[in-house]
C-alpha cells in the first residue's frame, strides 16, 4: 500500500468554523456541493471556487427544546426533491423545511419526519422520486419506537413495533427490478439479537436486510390500512471462510447497479469485537430469491395464497390473513451469507466502491474511510484484492465525515468539520516516477507511458502500460518504450544531517508500498529491517559515537524490484562545517571513507535496479 498526501490535483473548500453537524450534498456530474451546518447553509463550486453561505438562524423565543443546547437550527437534510433543492433542518426542535431557488431560500413543505427534533444518528432519508422515505419519528414526546415510514409520495405508511427490536438503521436503498409492480426498498439496520443472552456466545447485535414492495398500498383491514405489509427481513452474514472470523456489526452499505437487476450489487462493510473490518459481497438476485422461496423463521402453518412479502399488480392489495402472519413472523429463515471481499485490521466505517475499465476489464475499487481520517484504496484483483493506497485528504488527521463518490467525474468529495475536498481517484504521482513503482501499484486509473506513470483517463485504454495482477512479470519495464524517467534518482532523497556526538538520533523511512520490505544500511551494512505492513522503518541510535557516522540508505524490496527511497549522511557538527566552508570558497573537501562507502552503495543499488 502506497500513500498519497492528496495534493496532486486536490482542490479544498474551508469553512468559516469548525461545525459540530455537516450534511453534504452533491449532484452527480456537478462540480458544486451543498453543506448543512449548525444555523447555515455553504455552497461551493470547485470548478470556477464560487461560494456562498446563507444562514438559517432560529428565533429563541420560539423554541420548542427542553434542553439549552438544542435551542439552534441543525441542516440535516439537502437533496433533491421535485426539481428543487429541499433544505429541512431542526430549528429548535421545531424541524422545518425550505426550498433553495435563484441562491435563495424560500418556505418549503412539512418537515414531519424529514427532520428529526435533535441531533440523531438514528435519523436516515431516502428521496427516490416522488417518494421520500424516512427512520424519523413523527412526533417529539411520543412514538418513541423507532419505525421505517413512507412520509411522501404514494400512500403513507410505516412499519409495526414488533418487527424491529431497538434498531439503529444503516442504509436505505432504492431497488429496481425487472417489473416495475416488483421493485423494492431494501433498508438495512443493526437490531438487538433474539437468541441473546440464551445463547451468551452469539453476538448482541445482529444485523440485518429488510424488503418492502414499492407498491405497497398497505393492508384491507383496519389493523393494517396504514402499515407496510410486504415486509420481510433477514440476517445479514459476512464470515471469512479461512479462519471462521464472524464481521456481525453492520457499517454502511453501497450498491452498485447493473443492467440487469439481478447483477446489481450490495456491498456492505462489517467489523467485529476485535475492531478489525471486512468487505462482504452479495447479489440482489440472490437476496430477492430468498426473500422469495425461504420459510418463515419459526413459522410452522400454512403459507397463505398470496405469499408473504410478495408484491401485487395494479390497486391489489395484501390479504389480512397474509399480513397476520408476515406480522407476527417477518423473519425468513434463510441467512443471506455475503462473499467476503477483503478484510483488514484496520477499523473502517465508511465504504464507497467505483467501477473502473482497465486492461480491457472491468476493476472494482474499494474506498474505505478508516477512523484515523485517512483512506484505504482496494483494488479487486481476479487473484483476490489488495490495498494499494492510503489517501490522506486532509492535512492533520480529522474524522471523515462524508464520503461521496462521484461515478461521471472520477472524483472523491470528502469531508471533515473544517472542509470539503475534492480528489480525482487517479492520484498517480502517489508512485514514484519510474515504471517499476507505477506498474507494482497495481492500480487501474494508472500506467506507464511517455516516461511518467499517467492516468487511464488521459490515454485510450490499453495504452498504457499495467499489469494489474498479483504477479507482476519481472521484465516488464525493460522495453525502451517503458524505461524509468531520468529524473527518478537516488540522488533526489540524499540529504546530510548534522549530529552531535553521544546525542540520539532516529533515522525514519517512511513505506511508501504495504507490500515491500524495507531496510537500513550503514555503510552498505544492513543494520536494520522492517516486513511489510508497516508505516515507517526506524532504526534508533541510542549514542552517536565515531563509528556509527557515514551514510545511511533505505531501500525498499517488492517482489523482483529493489530502490532506494532515503539516503541520509550523518556528519560531525566539524565536518558539517568544513563542507560549507569549502562550498563558500569553491574548494572541494577530501571525502571521507564512510562517504565513499556511502557512494559505492548507491551506485550499486542503481545498478541493481537498471
Amino acid at each position: 500500500m502506497n500513500k498519497a498526501s492528496g495534493d496532486e490535483g486536490e482542490k479544498k473548500f474551508p469553512f468559516d468554523t469548525t461545525e459540530k453537524h455537516i450534511a453534504v450534498y452533491h449532484e452527480q456530474g456537478s462540480s458544486s456541493v451543498f453543506v448543512g451546518a449548525e444555523n447555515k447553509l455553504y455552497y461551493y463550486n470547485f470548478e470556477n471556487s464560487s461560494r456562498l453561505v446563507e444562514h438559517f438562524g432560529v428565533n429563541r423565543n420560539k423554541s420548542m427544546c427542553e434542553n439549552p443546547e438544542e435551542v439552534t437550527n441543525y441542516l440535516t437534510l439537502v437533496g433533491k426533491y421535485q426539481g428543487k433543492v429541499l433544505i429541512c433542518g431542526t430549528n429548535a426542535c421545531k424541524p422545518t423545511c425550505w426550498n433553495w431557488v435563484d441562491e435563495r431560500k424560500e418556505p418549503g413543505m412539512s418537515a414531519q419526519s424529514l427532520a428529526p427534533f435533535g441531533l440523531d444518528k438514528n435519523a436516515l432519508v431516502l428521496i427516490d422520486g416522488n417518494d421520500i422515505y424516512s427512520t424519523i419519528k413523527k412526533y417529539q414526546y411520543n412514538g418513541r419506537i423507532p419505525r421505517f415510514r413512507r412520509v411522501r409520495g404514494s400512500t403513507e405508511l410505516y412499519t409495526s413495533d414488533t418487527v424491529m427490536s431497538n434498531p439503529q438503521f444503516v442504509k436505505i436503498a432504492a431497488i429496481k427490478q425487472e417489473e416495475a409492480y416488483n421493485d423494492k426498498i431494501y433498508y438495512f439496520f443493526r437490531e438487538d439479537n433474539p437468541d441473546w443472552p440464551r445463547n451468551p456466545l452469539a453476538p448482541k447485535k445482529i444485523s440485518r436486510v429488510a424488503q418492502l414492495c414499492k407498491g405497497d398500498k398497505g393492508g384491507s383491514g383496519s389493523f393494517s390500512a396504514a402499515k407496510w405489509t410486504t415486509l420481510l427481513k433477514a440476517t445479514l452474514l459476512c464470515v471469512d471462510s479461512a479462519t471462521n472470523r464472524h464481521f456481525d456489526w453492520l457499517q454502511d452499505v453501497f450498491i452498485v447497479e447493473s443492467d440487469q437487476w439481478s447483477q446489481t450489487k450490495i456491498y456492505g462493510l462489517f467489523s467485529n469485537e476485535w475492531g478489525y473490518s471486512a468487505v462482504c459481497g452479495y447479489s440482489v438476485g440472490n437476496i430477492s430469491e430468498h426473500f422469495r422461496t425461504s420459510p418463515l423463521k419459526n413459522y410452522s402453518g400454512k403459507i397463505p395464497a398470496v405469499r408473504p412479502g410478495q408484491c401485487l399488480k395494479g390497486d391489489q392489495q395484501t390479504p389480512p390473513e397474509t399480513f397476520k402472519v408476515a406480522d407476527g413472523y417477518p423473519e425468513v429463515a434463510v441467512q443471506m451469507n455475503g462473499k467476503i471481499i477483503f478484510y483488514s485490521k484496520h477499523r473502517y466505517h465508511q465504504l464507497g466502491v467505483h467501477q473502473v475499465q482497465a486492461a480491457n476489464f472491468t476493476y472494482n475499487v474499494l474506498y474505505l474511510a478508516t477512523d484515523k481520517g485517512s483512506i484505504h484504496k482496494v483494488v479487486v484483483l481476479p487473484q483476490g484484492a489488495m490495498n494499494i493506497l492510503e489517501i490522506q485528504p486532509f492535512k492533520s488527521h480529522m474524522v471523515i465525515l462524508s464520503m461521496i463518490l462521484d461515478h461521471s467525474k472520477n472524483e472523491l468529495f470528502v469531508a471533515s468539520t473544517n472542509e470539503v475536498v475534492q480528489l480525482p481517484m487517479a492520484t498517480c504521482g502517489a508512485y514514484k516516477n519510474n515504471c517499476e513503482s507505477c506498474v507494482l501499484s497495481r492500480d487501474p486509473y494508472c500506467g506507464w507511458i511517455n516516461g511518467k506513470c499517467t492516468s487511464i483517463y488521459e490515454h485510450e485504454n490499453g495504452a498504457l502500460l499495467q499489469s494489474l495482477s498479483h504477479d507482476v512479470p519481472q521484465d516488464i519495464c525493460a522495453s525502451s518504450d517503458y524505461r524509468p524517467s531520468k529524473g527518478d534518482s537516488s540522488s533526489e532523497y540524499l540529504k546530510n544531517v548534522t549530529v552531535t556526538p553521544q546525542s540520539r538520533h532516529f533515522l525514519n523511512c517512511s513505506e511508501e508500498s504495504h507490500y515491500a520490505n524495507y531496510t537500513w544500511y550503514h555503510n552498505g551494512w544492513p543494520v536494520a529491517h522492517c516486513s511489510s505492513g508497516h508505516h515507517h522503518c526506524l532504526h534508533f541510535i541510542d549514542n552517536m559515537t565515531d563509528e556509527l557516522y557515514g551514510t545511511y540508505s533505505c531501500t525498499s524490496q517488492e517482489d523482483w524490484f529493489n530502490q532506494t527511497v532515503l539516503t541520509e549522511c550523518l556528519l560531525k557538527p566539524s565536518e558539517a562545517m568544513r563542507f560549507r566552508f569549502a562550498a563558500s570558497v569553491g574548494r572541494t573537501s577530501i571525502p571521507s571513507l564512510s562517504f565513499w562507502l556511502g557512494l559505492l552503495h548507491m551506485i550499486a543499488v542503481v545498478l541493481i535496479i537498471q
